[in-house]
This record gives structure tokens, sequence and C-alpha cells, in this order.
């Protein structure tokens, strides 16, 4: 079988491919017939390849047109597919602004909501405050001061719900100040006495009582009342001493003077501050001590 191998090489000569063939024969082959042989491999050859690349052609050639159609296929779906896809565009903006319009008209509709049950609840705290004002004096009269207190906290509430537009309304405000009052002075005295005492128990009852009408500052001024005087009191123990030491010294010289004693004191019974000044110390701790407790 003929070698086409060097047929492609760029470099081709025909020349020394024909020298190199007839060296290449066998020695017993003539070489006439070796080129007679050579010749027909050849032509052999040739018509294969021009068998082989008419064939080759006439596929491509018949390909072509299928491809070309391939390619219109292609556009045309291509321009089928922008086609849909633009019309999904158009129907997906109109469904925005429907939806736009109906979240509008939504919110419009829950405002209109908000304001209704906003009226509702403002009607509802006029009504209770119209009913807590006209039984608030039956429950003053019945001594329960917890319940006082959540009545006169209910109506502060509902005023602030109602606002003082309306006259009446107005005079509920005054009437609530005086109510708190009154039941600020109510408390004063038991406060006092819990405090006083050492009632833990009572003393929270009515602490949650003046916390619940806004008085806590009440409590504080009683609580600071109460506490500060014994500790005031231990404070003024020193000038108590001190003055009651002073006249019992004038009254002894002035009977030593009379009875002509000249027998002088050799120690003052003054005690001086700041000898006295550790123990009003030791005893307020104790006092903290026990408060604490």
């Amino acid at each position: 079988m003929l070698d086409l191998g060097p047929f492609s090489d760029e470099k081709f000569d025909a020349k020394r491919w024909v020298n190199t063939s007839c060296q290449a024969r066998h020695p017993q082959d003539s070489l006439e017939r070796h080129l007679v042989d050579l010749e027909m491999k050849l032509q052999i050859a040739s018509e294969e390849i021009g068998a082989s690349l008419e064939e080759q052609s006439g596929g491509a050639l018949l390909r072509v047109p299928r491809a070309t159609r391939d390619v219109l296929r292609l556009r045309d779906d291509a321009v089928s597919l922008r086609s849909s896809v633009a019309g999904i565009l158009q129907k997906l903006k109109k469904a925005e602004g429907s939806s736009a319009e109906c979240i509008a008209t939504l919110a419009r509709v829950d405002c209109v909501k908000q304001r209704m049950e906003a009226a509702y609840k403002t009607l509802q705290d006029a009504a209770g405050l119209t009913q807590l004002s006209s039984t608030v004096e039956d429950v003053f009269a019945s001594g329960d001061l917890p319940r006082a207190a959540e009545t006169l906290a209910s109506m502060r509430n509902c005023l602030s719900a109602v606002g003082e537009v309306v006259a009446e309304f107005a005079n509920v405000r005054k009437q609530l100040e005086v109510l708190e009052d009154r039941l600020e002075a109510m408390v004063q005295p038991r406060l006092t006495d819990a405090l006083t005492y050492h009632k833990v128990d009572v003393a929270q009852d009515l602490r949650g009582i003046l916390i619940r009408i806004g008085r806590f500052k009440s409590l504080e001024l009683q609580y600071s009342k109460v506490r500060l005087k014994p500790i005031k009191q231990l404070w003024d123990d020193f000038e108590t001493k001190q003055r009651a030491n002073k006249l019992a010294g004038e009254r002894s010289e002035t009977q030593r003077l009379s009875s002509g004693d000249e027998v002088q004191l050799t120690s003052s019974t003054q005690t001086s501050f700041a000898s006295w000044l550790p123990t009003f110390y030791d005893e307020l701790l104790l006092y903290l001590e026990q408060e604490w407790k």
C-alpha cells in the first residue's frame, strides 16, 4: 500500500520522492516495472481520494441547507420567546399596579378602622369616667383604701384618654386632685404608725396605695420624717446632756458658796464633743442595723 505521508509535507519534492522510491525497490524488480506499479498505485490512491472528497463535499452541501433551516428555526424561536417574555413583563406591570392600588386601599381602610377603634375606646373611657365619678364617694365611704386608690387610678387613666375638651371632664380633673389629696391624708397616719412600729406588711400595702395614685414623693417624705426623728434625738442628746451638766454644776457651785465651803471641784462633769462622737456613731450604726433587718 502506498504511503501518503510524504505528500502531506509542505516541502514535498516530487523528484526526490520518485528517486527515493526507486532506490527503495526490490533488487530483483526492474526499474520499468517498479515505475509502472508506482504509477498505478498513485492513480488508484488519487481516485480514492477524489471519490472521498466528492462524497464529503456532497454531504457538506446537504448539511448546509439543514443548518440554515436550524438557524432560521432558532431565530423564530428567539423572536417568539422575546414576545412571550414581553407579554409576561406587561402582565407583571399590570399586576404590580393593581396590587399597589389594592394595598393603598387596604391601608386607607385599616386607617379608618383604627380611628373607629380609637373613637370607640375613647367613648368607653368617657363612660367609665362618668361612672367612676358617680361612685367614688361610696368607695371612700367604705374605707377600702386599696379600692379607692384603684378607682382614682382608673379615673386618671380615663381622663388622660378623654382629655379636657368637655367642661365636665375638666371639673373631673379638679375633683380627682382633691380626692387624691384626701386619700393621701387618710394614708399618712397609718403609714406613720406602720413605720414607727415596724409593721412591714402594712407599710408595704400603704406604699402600694401611694404609688398607685402617683404620690410616691409623699412616701419618701414621710419615711424620712419618721426615721430621722430618733436620729435627730440622738444628735440632740449631746446638747441636752451638756445643758443638764452645766445646770448641775452651777447649782453645786451656788450651794458651795452659800455654805462657805472653800473646797473646789477638781474634776469637770462636762463631756467633750470629741469623746461623745464615737458613742453617737455606735448608736447610729446599731439603729441602722435594726432598720435593715
